[in-house]
């Protein structure tokens, strides 16, 4: 112990240069690129962001816990591009008691989905892969045999945009969400449990699509699955390994990784998940035979990761989102300008975003939702950006409007918000 306090001055000094050389501050001529020189490394706790300036977002959290009966969150706030809060309520564990810390990890649902989109952007920026490109048939990304049987030939029309977009022609109302009806695929393609990606691919391309691509907007994880697999092709990499190496990893984000599928294979630091909701058991995904309590067991969450599937902090999070906000104050975004534009305002002409849920002028948001996690992402107006995300489905309420109500009021009430950046002290 005396050895440390000894050195305590020196560590000191060397952080402060440390910091001081490696981060830009606003005003300056440049901007980093990434977060990864900017990191100090000590960790952060709930006690950095116990500042009387901002008890209201404290006060505002604890009512959003009470009002949906919440068993844990995790808060991180930004301010013109500096992280100023960083919080976690209630518990990572309800029966270890153990109290959520800013380093504790959550599924985040499809929240992936930015991080999907942001890692394919950077590969059409890159001039890797193009908008345009097609996805199946001679001509497509996806071309080999695996991806024969197609019969409607407006297949063959799906472009990668598409896929960002949800206007690939699929429509749930056909046969349900492909990437949840493990049971049905395997009674109608005749094909042994547990299935695979590649199951379900052939069990969609070999069927009906319902709208032309491009025309009509359906909310599909089965798409953003998909993307996965084209950087996957287009990389030679699996797609977690490459997204972490290329997206995140360059970028300071160390912590990031596809969630497991059962209560066993909970990662390091990965809180426990809760399902409040009446039906929260399900048919094993697995072919078991037996019910599980849905957030373990009832979905394969690893197939699902591109679209649903990684963990993160939620300062992790919010590092992710000040690589594509827009804004240039502090981190040079990791996209062009004209990519950012593109995620924003979308392409083609369903006109919706690529990655985000939805988009109201400065106010972009990103939510997920699985069984046992609930998440808003937000790049909110006048420089704000948030997100919560919680180990729990709520018996009742709505997360994402209640949330954003709420950390909404309690900005209001702040006066003086602080200096610092906690990004400094970030894991």
């Amino acid at each position: 112990m005396q050895i440390v306090i000894r050195f305590i001055p020196v560590l000191l000094v060397l952080s402060f240069f440390t910091i001081a050389s490696s981060f830009t501050r606003i005003g300056s001529d440049s901007i980093p690129n990434s977060f990864a020189e900017s990191y100090d490394y000590n960790g952060l706790t709930n006690s950095d962001s116990d500042l009387e300036a901002l008890k209201p977002i404290d006060s505002m959290v604890d009512r959003v816990m009470k009002s949906l009966r919440l068993a844990g969150a995790t808060v991180a706030v930004v301010k013109d591009e500096r992280l100023v809060y960083a919080k976690g309520f209630g518990f990572a564990d309800k029966e270890k008691k153990e109290e959520v810390q800013p380093h504790h990890r959550f599924r985040i649902g499809s929240v992936s989905k930015l991080i999907t989109a942001t890692a394919i952007l950077k590969l059409v920026d890159d001039g890797k892969i193009g908008l345009d490109d097609y996805v199946f048939g001679e001509r497509g990304i996806l071309n080999g045999s695996k991806y024969t049987g197609i019969k409607n030939r407006n297949f063959f029309q799906i472009k990668v945009k598409h896929l960002l977009n949800h206007t690939s022609g699929w429509s749930l109302i056909t046969y349900g969400d492909p990437m949840f009806i493990p049971h049905k695929i395997t009674k109608m393609d005749k094909v042994s449990y547990p299935i695979d990606f590649d199951d379900v691919i052939k069990f969609v391309i070999t069927r009906h699509l319902p709208y032309r691509p491009g025309s009509y907007y359906n909310y599909s994880n089965f798409g953003y699955c998909l993307l996965g697999r084209i950087i996957e092709v287009k990389t030679g990499d699996s797609y977690e390994e490459w997204v972490q190496e290329n997206v995140l990893e360059p970028n300071g984000i160390n912590n990031m990784e596809i969630a497991g599928n059962l209560e066993k294979d909970r990662k390091k630091n990965e809180v426990k998940y809760y399902d409040y909701s009446p039906d929260n058991e399900q048919l094993a995904f697995n072919g078991s035979g037996k019910m599980a309590y849905k957030p373990y067991g009832a979905d394969d969450i690893e197939m699902l990761g591109p679209a649903g599937g990684w963990l993160a902090t939620g300062v992790d999070l919010m590092r992710v989102l000040v690589l594509v906000d827009g804004y240039q104050k502090r981190y040079k975004d990791i996209l062009s300008d004209e990519m950012i534009d593109k995620m924003v305002k979308g392409v083609g002409g369903v006109q919706r975003p690529l990655g985000w849920r939805s988009v109201r002028g400065e106010h972009w948001w990103r939510t997920g939702t699985l069984s046992g996690t609930s998440a808003l992402l937000t790049r909110d107006v006048n420089g704000m950006s948030w997100v919560i995300v919680s180990n729990t489905t709520p018996r009742r309420g709505s997360f994402p409007s209640t949330s954003r109500w709420a950390l909404r009021e309690a900005f209001k009430q702040i006066r003086n918000w602080p200096s610092h950046d906690l990004f400094d002290k970030a894991d």
